[in-house]
């Protein structure tokens, strides 16, 4: 039997009874007592159990072929969610003929009993899990109720300095911050204010951080928890009256910025070659009498785009949002005529039929031993031999799917969408094919996810 070791940590628990040097030794003593060999230890440190979206145990899945069993500590290392425990145990292990067995609840999938656990065990594993946070949501509030911020995170908010579960003023950031709602209100305009620091001398904050600052109820003196404002026990940096003229220029200007935003088709997917930093796309207007209001969008290097908040101004290429498609359209296009090429060369093999013929002979040969007509050694040693057939070709077949994740068919469809459905449906496509996009002057470096 070959068993495969799981153990997950969170942080808390590296401190309790969990460690991962405690699990796997508890472990694998067991296994040397079944006489089982271990085919791998997959540990996911500091992953929550909630989710299944975890580095360790997608790679043992994609793994349960060639393995026979898999053990844990304890029924919640592998998961605190009712559902995903028997998605796992039921979907994954059973269907690909892997015993699950857990240790502490001396639970084993090769009997009834055992099955029957599962479902038992998973219902108190994810009752756990949401007793816990039901009483971290209450702290929260009575935290927020009480005027304090939630302290989650290792940072200090702009302005203020944690102290003791306190927040205390920074008074150097926070007469930078009076200096930014000042300057807003005079310009409109954060990058404008950005400018006009740079001019003054000071030092310059990211525009984002400006943003957010400017919006954000803390330097009034509040706190918030799930929606929810509450007096706070700090000090406000500005007032009310400045804080509510300043709301009612940010929401006139977000009116203006919403259009831009939604056409942005390769948001957070370009990357600045020269300087390393994100592209970004922004839109400007024209008239003209043969055609009226025209709007051209482009994208442009964040540190061209707003040179204040950078030490030099980056001189990297802006390019057309549109010569961008085109040139990200050809390329899935050739993409497509390559593949079918391939094709042309290459023979698939039909792998599920090769599989299915050796399973027919597995059954032939057990029909031989059941009549008398041939020995258990003989029964024995064929069995090996076709057992060790058809892991090669269970192989053989994952890695031709893993050489062509998408058919050329499937790449003609996605350039016919690209030029006819909605904009979220195209923005969902891009994100599908492609990893990341790297420009350098002239040159575009498309690095695709197919």
């Amino acid at each position: 039997m070959k068993a495969a070791i799981y153990i997950r940590v969170s942080t808390q628990e590296q401190v309790e009874n969990y460690s991962i040097d405690s699990q796997k030794e508890r472990i694998e003593a067991f296994c040397k007592s079944k006489g089982w060999s271990i085919f791998d230890t997959y540990i996911d440190g500091g992953y929550s159990g909630s989710t299944m979206d975890r580095p360790a145990l997608q790679k043992m899945l994609n793994e349960l072929n060639e393995i026979d069993v898999v053990v844990v500590y304890k029924l919640d290392r592998l998961s605190r969610s009712q559902r995903d425990t028997l998605t796992l145990i039921e979907e994954h292990f059973l269907k690909s003929e892997v015993d699950f067995v857990s240790l502490t609840e001396t639970i084993d999938t090769s009997t009834p009993f055992g099955k029957a656990m599962i479902g038992i065990l998973s219902v108190f594993a994810q009752l756990e899990r949401e007793t816990i946070a039901e009483r971290m949501r209450m702290g929260h509030i009575k935290r927020a109720e009480e005027g304090l911020r939630g302290m989650g995170g290792n940072h200090n908010p702009s302005g203020y300095i944690r102290s003791n579960g306190y927040l205390e003023v920074n008074e150097e950031e926070a007469e930078h911050i009076r200096l930014m709602f000042d300057l807003y209100e005079q310009y409109h305009s954060i990058a404008k204010a950005q400018a006009k620091l740079k001019e003054m001398g000071e030092p310059v904050w990211r525009f984002r951080r400006y943003r957010d600052i400017l919006s954000n109820r803390l330097y009034l003196g509040e706190v918030s928890f799930a929606g929810k404002y509450y007096k706070g026990q700090h000090p406000a940096i500005v007032s009310e009256e400045q804080f509510d003229r300043v709301q009612n220029l940010l929401e006139r200007h977000a009116g203006r910025n919403k259009y831009r935003a939604k056409e942005s088709l390769f948001s957070n997917l370009i990357t600045c070659g020269c300087c390393g930093e994100p592209y970004m796309s922004y839109q400007s207007n024209c008239f003209t009498k043969s055609k009226g209001r025209v709007t051209y969008r482009y994208y442009m290097c964040k540190a061209r785009r707003f040179p204040a908040e950078y030490p030099k101004k980056c001189m990297n290429k802006t390019w057309n949002s549109k010569t961008i498609e085109e040139l990200v359209v050809n390329e899935l296009k050739r993409i497509s005529l390559d593949k079918k090429e391939k094709e042309k060369k290459v023979k698939t093999i039909n792998y599920p039929s090769l599989i299915k013929k050796v399973d027919e002979k597995v059954a032939r040969i057990i029909s031989l031993y059941a009549e008398g007509n041939i020995d258990k050694p003989l029964l024995d040693n064929q069995i090996k031999k076709l057992d060790d057939e058809k892991r090669k070709l269970i192989q053989a077949q994952k890695r031709q799917l893993d050489s062509d994740t998408l058919s050329p068919k499937q790449l003609d469809q996605y350039v016919l969408n690209l030029s006819e459905v909605e904009f979220s449906e195209k923005q969902a496509i891009i994100n599908k094919l492609i990893d990341q996009i790297i420009i350098e002057n002239e040159s575009v470096k498309i690095e695709w996810a197919i």
